[in-house]
């Protein structure tokens, strides 16, 4: 049990670490979105609690990230998604669960963070 557990932390360490850095080919202009979206995560562990969340189902953002999330905008967040699950390092992705886990993650972070 302690093996599939440190086993399983360690895909979710590299999932969260891919979703936090992510580098395919892309355009410039795409690249400069993507750049500047990762940005709007840093500083701090935002980009590993999502990426986490998002490979595992458990829901681990806290409310800070939720907001820097939602600060970052829908677009910025689905592009970054897409861009993680087009890279051929993730081809054995369940792309469908991380998509209706995105959905979730980013219908929760948007009640947290509502903006008055």
């Amino acid at each position: 049990m302690a093996e599939a557990t440190n086993q399983f932390s360690s895909k979710a360490i590299a999932a969260a670490f891919c979703f936090a850095i992510m580098g395919i080919i892309l355009t410039e202009g795409q690249e400069n979105f993507l750049t500047e979206c990762r940005k709007k995560l840093a500083p701090g562990q935002c980009g590993w609690q999502i990426g986490n969340e998002l490979y595992t189902g458990n829901a681990t953002v806290d409310q800070q990230c939720c907001s820097r999330l939602v600060d970052m905008g829908e677009k910025c967040h689905k592009e970054l998604l897409k861009n993680y699950l087009s890279s051929p390092d993730h081809a054995n992705v369940n792309a469908t669960e991380v998509w209706q886990r995105s959905d979730i993650l980013w219908s929760r972070c948007s009640k947290i963070s509502a903006h008055p």
